[in-house]
């Protein structure tokens, strides 16, 4: 059943699709729609593609014809669906009347493997929602060498396609002994023993799990509900599994197969192995993932914060980008205190970068900009900024006037409780912007800053004969050295 959620004077109101609605939708997705796709690129227009999501597969693909495939997401790869035109692409075309669509239509898909993300973004003719499913992952990558949907691939293509999914083959030796006989005559492997080799070669890679390969070590290779059940109180010591029926309804939850629902539901080995290591089995108890605003009145430096350290940055602290998009999520997954590496930029203002290497460099103002945006959309309790600030005097003044501009009421100016003893607390703080950073003393002698380099080695006379890399840096276009 796929469960969704409605609205009522009382709030939302759970209820749950029948199982014919199910079907209507899992039809509609795989018939697709037609969306308007916004490029990234300024030479490409707007165009509209058909989307379709590939059930068996579980990918996202668009197509420009009826057998043209453009583009394709792995859905397990998705990572955030975003209202509005929350991307670039939106941006270059904001003076086309033609191609502007209405922002109540527009959503960006945020995807891949690494940090720093890859943006799809979308436009539809009316509000819709997807609703997508776990990921066939075997299917997948079976696909993804079996492109003429033959159901049928080479053992050689087997061979290199099992070292993509994490297990090395050692010869083809090896791989003839694991297949059946017959699946050789023609040196072909169909998708099915191709599944049951895959479970059979992670399966002996997990019996050092002594007490789970006591279970499944067995002629019909299945767990019972009962032996699951005394698996879970012997080994797991769950409370809850002492109840027969929460067992039975806990597997039939797990596997999500009609056909499975029967007064004695089954294991197999493989699922009891992707069990173990699945967020069901997770030792965090879900009952603490909601905060309880009546634990937040503590102060402060009660709890533990979830921080971020070179926020900015997308990969390594040498050469990597630095980027907005790195503050945005962040702040998204629940960070509340995020770092911001300051340094004396052009025009007064400073920028963020790794100082002394090959990082890119981002504008204070934008980095502020986005830190507004995003501040409290996955929480409404304080975020903490982490100031290191190597910036001269006349460019922290302009910090600190930027910072009132841009964050106005939400930034924190004065003490919220004169007469309290220690920090205040969380809720005393929702939706406040702290500033960490440290202070100069009262009346102290300060001496400003040059933001000139004062070593003679930035004489680009000298570059010649010392061997020095100059870099143009791309916000203010002046050269300075690099050493690798």
């Amino acid at each position: 059943m796929a469960a969704t959620a409605g609205f009522s004077s009382n709030g939302p109101v759970p209820w749950t699709l029948s199982d014919t609605e199910v079907n209507n939708l899992y039809r509609d997705l795989e018939l697709g729609t037609v969306l308007t796709l916004f490029y990234s690129k300024k030479s490409q227009r707007p165009e509209r593609r058909t989307f379709q999501v590939k059930l068996e597969t579980r990918q996202i693909i668009w197509t420009r014809g009826t057998d043209k495939i453009e583009g394709e997401i792995d859905i397990r790869e998705i990572k955030e669906i975003r209202m509005g035109q929350k991307s670039r692409d939106f941006e270059r075309y904001v003076e086309d009347s033609t191609a502007r669509p209405d922002q109540a239509h527009c959503f960006v898909i945020l995807y891949g493997t690494e940090f720093r993300l890859k943006a799809l973004s979308l436009a539809v003719s009316c509000i819709f929602f997807f609703s997508f499913v776990e990921l066939r992952w075997l299917r997948k990558q079976f696909y993804a060498v079996d492109r003429n949907r033959e159901d049928r691939i080479s053992c050689k293509d087997l061979k290199s396609m099992l070292c993509q999914v994490n297990y090395r083959v050692p010869n083809m030796r090896f791989l003839r002994e694991k297949l059946p006989d017959g699946e050789l005559r023609n040196g072909d492997v169909s998708y099915s023993h191709f599944a049951q080799l895959y479970r059979s070669l992670m399966f002996d890679a997990q019996k050092s799990v002594s007490h789970v390969y006591l279970l499944i070590e067995r002629p019909e290779q299945k767990i019972s509900l009962e032996d699951f059940q005394n698996f879970l109180i012997e080994h797991q010591k769950e409370l809850w599994a002492t109840d027969n029926n929460k067992v039975q309804e806990f597997m039939f939850l797990y596997l999500k197969d009609p056909l499975r629902e029967i007064e004695q539901p089954y294991f197999h080995q493989d699922e009891l192995l992707t069990y173990l290591f699945s967020k069901e089995n997770t030792i965090w108890d879900s009952q603490l993932d909601q905060v309880r605003p009546e634990d937040m009145n503590n102060p402060l430096s009660h709890y533990w914060i979830s921080s971020s350290h070179n926020t900015y940055l997308t990969g390594d602290q040498f050469s990597s980008e630095s980027s907005l998009e790195a503050y945005a999520r962040c702040l998204r997954m629940g960070c509340r205190c995020i770092e911001l590496d300051c340094w004396d930029g052009p025009d007064g203002m400073p920028v963020i970068y790794h100082g002394h290497t090959l990082t890119t460099k981002i504008k204070f103002n934008d980095v502020l900009s986005t830190i507004k945006e995003h501040a409290f959309v996955t929480s409404d309790y304080p975020i903490i900024l982490s100031i290191e600030d190597h910036c001269s005097i006349v460019q922290q003044r302009n910090m600190a006037t930027y910072f009132k501009k841009v964050f106005g009421e939400m930034l924190l100016t004065k003490a919220v409780d004169i007469s309290a003893d220690g920090l205040p607390s969380p809720n005393q703080l929702k939706r406040k912007i702290l500033i960490k950073h440290k202070k100069l003393a009262e009346g102290s002698a300060y001496e400003e800053v040059s933001s000139s380099t004062p070593y003679s080695e930035n004489d680009i006379s000298n570059s010649i004969k010392n061997g020095i890399l100059y870099l143009e840096d791309p916000i203010n276009h002046v050269s300075s050295p690099s050493f690798q």
